[in-house]
């Protein structure tokens, strides 16, 4: 569950005194949305599929797990493609938002109110440069521009291709030709690891 940082000073502590929580689909961890700039980081090793949202909008979003098992590329709860890592995960457990702030997931069990050997994460509002990354800033137009590439697109351009606990995603059948297509076209040969 992610809550806002505002007003709290919170400090991060080491990914490798958990047992990757933030991967495992029995956490409810199955997919993310993405950005245009996040279609060709991840169509080589993920599925990119649609979603449509509350108000009937498309999402591109890519699969993380298939709601059972823990993420595909992890291994002894350690990431094998670390350097290669989505944008959610590089983030985590941090998450930057629509409404351009920045929320912390309250379920990471390495995050600290207090300092205990820890690094400082967020404080007087301010993420630390250890945590900084230009997507903070950025996201609400990025997220924008990502809306305007889909938003002209009908439920009809898209056929169910999984459902996973209760959740359908689509995979584009229409005739817009666009690079983003083709990244998600290329990427669903990785549903294949998702069984």
């Amino acid at each position: 569950m992610f809550t806002l940082t505002t007003n709290k000073q919170l400090y991060f502590g080491n990914c490798s005194n958990c047992e990757a929580n933030c991967c495992n689909g029995k956490n409810g961890i199955i997919f993310s949305q993405i950005i245009l700039e996040d279609f060709k980081k991840v169509y080589e090793r993920f599925p990119i599929v649609f979603i449509f949202g509350n108000l009937n909008y498309i999402k591109p979003v890519i699969l993380l797990t298939n709601g059972k098992d823990y993420c595909p590329y992890l291994k002894d709860y350690k990431c094998t493609i670390y350097e290669n890592r989505p944008t959610v995960c590089r983030l985590y457990p941090l998450s930057p938002n629509l409404d351009n702030q920045i929320y912390f997931d309250l379920n990471c069990p390495e995050i600290a109110y207090k300092k205990d050997n820890n690094n400082l994460m967020f404080k007087n509002n301010k993420l630390s440069e250890n945590f900084h990354n230009d997507i903070f800033e950025t996201y609400q137009d990025k997220y924008v521009k990502t809306h305007l590439e889909f938003e002209k697109l009908e439920k009809k351009d898209f056929k169910k291709i999984k459902t996973i606990n209760n959740l359908d995603f689509y995979q584009y059948i229409g005739k817009v030709d666009s690079k983003f297509f083709k990244y998600h076209q290329d990427s669903l040969k990785n549903l294949d690891n998702l069984k």
